[in-house]
């Protein structure tokens, strides 16, 4: 990393996997426990107690932190512990509400006999209804139970039981590793006219009646009390037609947001779009429940009518649960704004949320309707009483109509009667009483059409099915090449595809889509080999219609994940990969598409696509093991640096095994980046000295570089900043011999860094001058956001307030639209620094707070130290002593934790101030000679600021004897 700060950034502490909930009256039975567990503790601190609290640490803090992490909890079950208020009111409700919510295992075991079963825990969901549980419905070891507790067994009876719990507990750890590393296989996510989601609007060819149901839609819409309008119908039934028209007759007071969900977006993706539409924050890094909140404040903030069509999609998905979670939320939310929902599946609440929404099912047109559809839309003749015959037997379904209506038209020609039903050869009509739901009777309509094409027709139609999106006739070539636009229109005219006209004024061709009932049916009814060889056929036309950079947004690279997509379906995945990362031709963001997603902020969407990989290629092939890497660093960037870890040690164990030194020195460094991170400084560097020596023995130059700039970066941490400098003076002559831009930026920033630490601002603010233009030049706007602080951060040292604070805010605005959290943070910490000097406390507090909130997120012990430490300052300013002490020692806490002595020193000298001012002097002289002795030692610019506070201090004392 290479932006220096009035914030530092760090990462989230190691947490345990296994936390152990007890009463102190039985801890004699946590040790006899705690005996067997040892063994899992060889790798790595997993198992947790509060034996585990530190001298200093915040207990209350500290076992709340334990609780939001830890993945299985051990309950030893005692009369004592159901008495327990701390037990009662914070550890189990905890323990429940994620067990909930997130499948933490818990584990009972049964000390003594207790009223246990009439004793139950409650606590209180998203939804505010309350839950209760008893410690006995949970699994406990065998042998053991309420009735059947340890004091009742023998030693060697209740030490078989806790071997059988090591057992358990073991089995559950591995289960829960092979799980990380061998992630799910995930389905791509089309990018579509949006980038993110499809909003296309659906085209409305024919229209007849539904004036009720207009009627009753704008009635539901005109209600304030209502928040979510439904409806539900099987498929065909017009639910989208429905939406639209009415939609189309809403006055301009309503804005209207429309997205169909024609694949199970995740969250994050519908999120992204629809903040970004309702011109609303976004962070990349925001948990499912923080992006929940944010689009529900957006949404309030924005009035607006939100189409979420087809939603049976994403209730059906894996990501079910948590749209859930997002409507019932919104149920829950008063606001101008409402959601109409498309949808086959009816929706289901709680029974308290049940009057704020209105779910409607959707019946088919009325008989005159209908008639009217048939006759004069698709011109049949027939007798009323005929035409109510033939529209009944079809209980009046638009979809079934018109595929009826158009195969008759092929079959019989144009106005046939519609007496010639019975001659379609379909059970619909030819046998007498038949009752089949709809859509088994859409199936065999669409059957009966596909039977009627000629063999080259029906395997275009083939071919055409793999394709996810809207197509036009050039694309519907490379897949068939006999096809023509004739064609594809005749495919419309038999409902088997929808027509989007042209829009000349857009640039747009005409274009055509499947139903998805529709191309379902086909691809079910398809040879596979046919289907494959349509694969091919659409990744070698993407593949030749790849356009060069520059790129502006995701929709400039559609081709190239379309082509990913087509490519894993083919089980291509070497090419897959190497369609992300190839180099294009262009600079910075338009480098290659990870580049583009990098630099963008794009980490979940690169997330997605490296997960892909790792689950459909084999371990031996490079792009499993690159994937491992790239993924790492999307975790990396996201602040999930122990998952981030993670990937980089398997990564660098298939590097090792294979005898590939530049990936050994890349895995290396990566690792030694995630514990700088962690604030892990001496591990850090010895990884990225190994990393160093292998570059150098095998002329890898861009990774000797690196490697030396990630030594500065530690040394930096640590204060050394001479040493730092000329580390980074290497990195950055190796860079510019090699013309490596980005690094070159990186390095200037670097060296700006080191020079404004050591107080020479005009060097700091002319190195990062420099490496401002570079990023600005190659697009790498994250470089762009990081040198407009680095700059800020000069000129607040040269007490230019508010010139820092334009540079900050510009920091902060960048940092938000493109998701890079760590900068958001840090530009609000550097805001309030500057009102602090300005005198507006207030103000910076509430800035400082909010640096607080997102560090203590992310488990940031940088982030947050330097937040407490700042407030701690503000509050002294403020005379508020014990408060501002507390929260300075809070800080010198964390910083003595990670050996960060840069802030060391200055929370030191802080608490020497308070010292003095309260009539302390003998702490606030050994606090301020402390503070001096370290200010010396790292050569910064605070030793004059410890030196006039000594004076002070010692005249004082003198003054007393």
């Amino acid at each position: 990393m290479w932006y220096n700060r009035k914030v530092v950034m760090s990462e989230e502490r190691d947490m345990p996997s296994i936390f152990i909930c007890y009463s102190h009256q039985d801890k004699g039975w946590r040790d006899r426990l705690l005996k067997f567990l040892e063994p899992l503790n060889d790798e790595e601190e997993i198992v947790w107690s509060d034996l585990d609290i530190q001298p200093g640490d915040i207990w209350d803090e500290k076992i709340k932190d334990s609780l939001s992490q830890v993945t299985i909890a051990m309950v030893l079950v005692s009369q004592d512990l159901l008495n327990s208020r701390y037990v009662k009111n914070e550890e189990l409700p905890r323990l429940l509400k994620r067990r909930e919510e997130e499948g933490v295992v818990i584990i009972p075991i049964f000390l003594r006999h207790s009223t246990v079963k009439s004793v139950s825990f409650k606590y209180t969901n998203e939804e505010g209804i309350e839950q209760r549980f008893y410690l006995h419905q949970f699994q406990s070891p065998s042998n053991n139970s309420p009735s059947n507790p340890l004091c009742d067994l023998k030693k060697s009876e209740y030490e078989k039981v806790f071997v059988s719990v090591e057992d358990k507990l073991r089995s559950l750890i591995e289960e829960s590793k092979k799980k990380q590393s061998e992630p799910s296989k995930k389905a791509v996510q089309p990018l579509t006219t949006s980038g993110l989601v499809d909003t296309q609007l659906p085209p409305v060819r024919r229209w007849q009646g539904r004036r009720e149901e207009l009627q009753e839609l704008q009635t539901a819409l005109g209600n304030d009390h209502l928040r979510l309008i439904e409806i539900t119908a099987a498929g065909g039934y017009g639910k989208t037609a429905l939406a639209r028209k009415f939609t189309d007759q809403l006055t301009a007071d309503w804005p209207v947001l429309w997205v169909n969900f024609n694949q199970p977006y995740p969250l994050a993706q519908f999120g992204r779009w629809l903040l970004e539409e309702l011109k609303q924050n976004y962070d990349e890094k925001w948990n499912d429940g923080q992006l929940i909140d944010a689009i529900s404040k957006g949404l309030t903030a924005k009035p607006c009518l939100l189409v979420l069509n087809n939603l049976e999609t994403v209730l059906t998905a894996p990501v079910n649960l948590v749209y859930q979670q997002f409507l019932q939320k919104w149920l829950n939310t008063e606001s101008s704004s409402k959601l109409l929902v498309t949808s086959r599946e009816q929706l289901k609440f709680p029974v308290n949320l049940q009057d704020y929404y209105y779910s409607w099912p959707l019946k088919g047109l009325k008989e005159a309707d209908a008639m009217r559809y048939v006759t004069e839309d698709h011109g049949l003749t027939g007798s009323d009483e005929e035409l109510a015959q033939f529209v009944d037997k079809m209980g009046g379904h638009p979809l079934l109509m018109e595929l009826v209506c158009s195969l008759m038209k092929d079959k019989f020609g144009k106005g046939v009667s519609v007496t010639e039903s019975q001659n379609l050869g379909l059970n619909l009509f030819d046998v007498e009483g038949y009752h089949r739901d709809t859509e088994t009777c859409v199936r065999e309509v669409i059957t009966a059409s596909l039977a009627r094409l000629s063999k080259e027709f029906r395997e275009s139609l083939t071919r055409l099915s793999v394709l996810r999106e809207s197509f036009d006739l050039g694309l519907a070539q490379g897949l068939t090449p006999e096809i023509t636009d004739q064609d594809l229109r005749h495919f419309a005219r038999l409902s088997l595809l929808q027509e989007f006209p042209p829009e000349p004024k857009a640039r747009k061709p005409r274009r055509f889509e499947f139903l998805p009932l529709i191309s379902m049916v086909v691809q079910d009814q398809a040879n596979p080999e046919t289907l494959r060889s349509a694969h091919q056929l659409a990744l070698d036309y993407y593949l030749a219609h790849l356009p060069v950079p520059p790129w502006e947004s995701l929709e400039d690279l559609k081709e190239y994940l379309e082509a990913f997509y087509h490519a894993g379906a083919l089980g291509e995945w070497q090419l897959a990969y190497n369609i992300l990362n190839e180099d294009r031709g262009g600079e910075g963001k338009n480098k290659s598409v990870h580049s583009f997603l990098d630099l963008q902020g794009f980490y979940r969407k690169q997330a997605d696509h490296y997960e892909q990989v790792i689950a459909g290629s084999q371990r031996q092939q490079d792009c499993y093991r690159n994937s491992l890497n790239r993924l790492a660093l999307c975790y990396d960037s996201l602040g999930q640096y122990e998952k981030a870890i993670a990937y980089h040690q398997q990564s660098l164990e298939i590097s090792e095994a294979m005898g590939d030194q530049q990936e050994v020195a890349i895995s290396l460094g990566n690792l030694g980046n995630c514990y700088n991170c962690l604030g892990q400084y001496e591990k850090a560097i010895a990884y990225h000295q190994q990393s160093l020596e292998i570059s150098k023995e095998i002329g890898y130059r861009q990774g000797v570089a690196i490697s030396l700039a990630n030594l500065g970066n530690c040394y930096n941490c640590l204060g050394q900043y001479e040493k730092a400098i000329a580390y980074h003076q290497q990195s950055l002559e190796i860079s510019e011999e090699i013309g490596y831009r980005q690094e070159v930026a990186i390095s200037l920033g670097n060296l700006g860094n080191c020079y404004n630490c050591l107080g020479q601002y005009e060097k700091a603010i002319a190195y990062h001058q420099q490496s401002l233009e570079i990023s600005e030049e190659i697009g790498y706007r994250q470089g762009v956001a990081i040198s407009l602080g680095n700059l800020g951060n000069c000129y607040y040292d040269l007490v230019q307030y508010e010139k820092a604070i334009d540079l900050y805010q510009q920091y902060h605005d960048i940092s938000k639209k493109i998701s890079f959290r760590q900068g958001v943070a840090i530009s609000f910490g550097n805001l309030s620094n500057c009102y602090f000097s300005l005198g507006q406390y207030e103000k910076a507090i509430a800035y400082h707070q909010q640096s607080l909130d997102i560090s203590e997120a992310m488990g940031d012990r940088q982030g947050v130290a330097f937040s407490l430490h700042t407030i701690g300052s503000i509050l002294l300013k403020l005379e508020n002593y014990s408060e501002a002490e507390r929260k300075i020692q809070a800080s010198l806490v964390i910083s003595q934790a990670i050996g960060y002595k840069y802030l060391i020193a200055y929370s030191l000298r802080v608490l020497a101030k308070i010292a003095h001012q309260t009539n302390h002097p003998e702490l606030a002289l050994r606090h301020c000679q402390q503070a001096l002795k370290l200010c010396q030692e790292l050569g910064i610019p605070l030793v004059k600021e410890c030196e006039e506070l000594l004076g002070q201090i010692q005249g004082d004392v003198a003054d007393n004897l």
